[in-house]
Parts: C-alpha cells; structure tokens; sequence
C-alpha cells in the first residue's frame, strides 16, 4: 500500500512575555528543565478541553544536547473512552453497536503537533483535531505549571513572526480588496472551544452555508454529501464600494480586519491582499509560514516523526538563509 500525502503548514512564532517580564532563562531552557522534571510521558500528560490528555510522546535522541534545537512530538487522545465500531465484514441484516476500550495505559491520538525549538523561537506542525499553534502554547503553559515553574515563567504566549517589510507595505499602502480562499472541509473538524477569533468566525460562516447546501438534498443524500466537503471552494472577496473613493470609516475598517486575519489565517485557507497602491500579499507572505508535503506511514493515518523533524530542520535553515530566523 503506498503512503497517502498530506499537505500540512509549519508555523513560525516567538514565545512572548508581557513588558519586562521575561524570565532569566529563553523559553526552550524552561521546557528543557521541565522534561528533565518530568522524565516519562505519562509525568507529561495534562487534560485540555477538546482534546482529551495531551503529552510529549516523543523527544529527540539528542534533546537534552544544548547545542541543538529542541525537537518534540507531541500527541493528545482521549483516555480509557470506548469507542464504537462497525461490524464491516458482518454477514447480518443489521449492524450492531459493539464498543472497545483503548488498551491499558494507552489512549486514542486524535491529534498530535510537532515542534522545534531554539531560545524562544518556535516551528509548530500540527495533524488531526488539533489546528494551528494555539492548543500547543496551552499545553506548554500546562506543562509549566505541572513542572512546578513561577506564575511569571508560565505567564507566555506564541506569537506568528512577521515579514516586517510586507507588514510595513500593508500598513503604508492599505487594503482595497480581501479575498479568502479556502474549501468546505475543515468547517466540520472538532474546534477548541477556547479559540474564538477570526479562525473559529470564519468556520461558523462556512457551517452556515453547509447548513443551506444540506437543506437543498434529501436525508439520505447528506451522508454523501458530508464525505465530499472537501470538494467545494469557499472563495469569498470583500471591497469597498467605491474602491480606495470609500469613505474612511469604510477603509479603516477593512484595514482592521485584514490586520486581523494575517494573524490568524486558518491553516484550510488563504488571505490575499490587494493594497490600494496596487500591490498583492498573501497572508504567508506576510505571517512567516511554509506548506510542506509529507507522507502518512503506510497503512496508518499517522505522520513520521522523523520526518517532520526532518521538515522543520529544513524550514529553520530556510529562514537563517533568509536571515528571518531569529537568535
């Protein structure tokens, strides 16, 4: 069976403390001392909402090396919660509900995130339940917390690093058109409740419009259709009437939201700028990030660590060439 490719996107973020709060040490000592702290996984599981216990399922064979940067793969399943299955093969009229518990001391991965870490620079890649960077800052601060670390060691959060240049061109020039790409699929995947931004508007948007396609179809047609989502694109533009002639309440506004946006883009879409001095930016041209194609193993839905070591190692000396990354 060949290995089915998966389009995932790396995020770049700074872990940030408030004005002069940040502690004596960078943020990847702190997550060093607290796996020295926590030395097993089960000693790094903590409980977040929507995604059952999460922890570090993995860690580098060189990860307590201070010369290299920290790699983690982290996973989160729901523990000792029966599942039910399907009779595929029954020869019976009628299928029967038949629920099985995850093996002892093991859970069901309904997500997992892999990172890279240097001083207080962060690569974050994430699959399944878990979308963007966000959940990940949460567990550190969790973890932070369960390690025994001050309020003020625990008191952070990931901010996406910027193209300084696009970002000054946007703020100079101004926005004349938002045009978001995306597809229908992602709409329907488990959201974390906490995430209520941008991200989580514009998933509530496309349920609504899931919401008139079903209608339009009959019941049995919609299980069908739910299994095709993917295949419809969301593309939406918003302008002003009267171009950059609006009036500047009108501009301002769609200067807010498109500032906004680039910060929060969902990983399923893309943010397109037009300025009104006639330039284009794309969110990721912007907000720095990278689309890579990696491979599921073989017959499993799960991602090779390994390789997504392998393809943040590769993002981080794209940016050192690019003399983005930060030290």
């Amino acid at each position: 069976m060949s290995r089915r490719a998966a389009n995932k996107k790396v995020h770049y973020v700074r872990a940030v403390y408030n004005s002069g709060q940040h502690p004596e040490k960078s943020f990847e000592e702190l997550v060093r001392n607290a796996l020295i702290k926590l030395p097993e996984v089960a000693d790094t599981k903590v409980a977040l909402p929507a995604h059952g216990d999460m922890g570090v399922r993995t860690r580098h064979s060189d990860w307590q090396n201070d010369d290299q940067s920290l790699k983690l793969a982290l996973a989160a399943g729901a523990t000792g919660e029966a599942i039910g299955t399907f009779g595929a093969n029954s020869r019976a009229k009628d299928d029967t509900d038949v629920t099985t518990d995850p093996p002892e001391n093991r859970a069901f991965k309904l997500a997992e995130a892999f990172v890279l870490i240097e001083g207080d620079q962060v690569l974050v890649c994430t699959d399944g339940t878990m979308r963007g960077y966000k959940t990940v800052s949460r567990y550190f601060r969790s973890l932070f917390d369960k390690a025994g670390f001050s309020p003020s060691e625990q008191a952070f959060d990931f901010e996406p690093v910027s193209n300084q240049d696009k970002r000054r061109t946007l703020e100079k020039e101004g926005v004349k058109e938002l045009k978001i790409l995306g597809t229908m699929y992602a709409a329907t995947r488990q959201m974390d409740p906490k995430n209520d931004g941008i991200n989580q508007k514009l998933r509530d948007w496309k349920r609504s419009v899931q919401t008139l396609l079903q209608d339009e179809i009959s019941e049995e047609d919609r299980e069908t259709l739910a299994e095709n989502w993917g295949n419809f694109n969301v593309h939406t533009i918003i302008s002003p009437k009267g171009g950059s002639r609006a009036e500047s309440i009108v501009l301002e506004s769609l200067d807010a939201v498109a500032d906004s946006m680039i910060d929060e883009v969902p990983d399923d879409s893309e943010l397109v700028i037009k300025t009104r001095g006639g330039s284009e930016i794309k969110s990721g041209d912007v907000i720095l990030s990278s689309t890579i194609t990696t491979y599921r193993k073989k017959a499993r839905n799960d991602l090779d660590h390994f390789e997504m070591w392998r393809h943040l190692d590769e993002y981080r000396t794209e940016l050192i060439q690019l003399k983005a990354w930060e030290t």
